[in-house]
């Protein structure tokens, strides 16, 4: 099983990680972020997220579109660069660590 593993790594690490298009929030995510730390100090990222979260749902529709236009463009530019892409061809890549189960040694349920 370990030549299989090495061999799936081998496999994965020679192909490059290709990210999924950012989506209308993630533009303005990233376009806030900065101001908003800067102006109320902010140092905490989930805090700073959290107020841009805010705004956003704040926002009309006809604000909104800007950002979900600028998204739909870079959508099809990422379809143009990477035909075959699926976002599927993420997930699975890195494998969870297998523990080994060792007896307990002390407490409750020492043996």
């Amino acid at each position: 099983m370990c030549t299989q593993r090495r061999k799936h790594e081998d496999e994965s690490a020679s192909q490059p990680h290709i990210k999924k298009p950012r989506n209308a929030f993630m533009l303005f995510l990233n376009e806030q972020r900065p101001k908003v730390s800067a102006e109320k100090g902010m140092k905490s990222s989930a805090a700073v997220n959290a107020a841009v979260g805010q705004m956003w749902k704040s926002l009309s529709k006809e604000e909104q579109a800007k950002y979900y236009e600028e998204a739909e463009v870079e959508r099809r530019l990422h379809a143009q660069l990477y035909p075959n892409w699926s976002s599927a061809d993420n997930y699975g890549k890195k494998r969870k660590r297998v523990r080994s189960r060792t007896p307990a040694t002390t407490g409750k349920y020492a043996v």
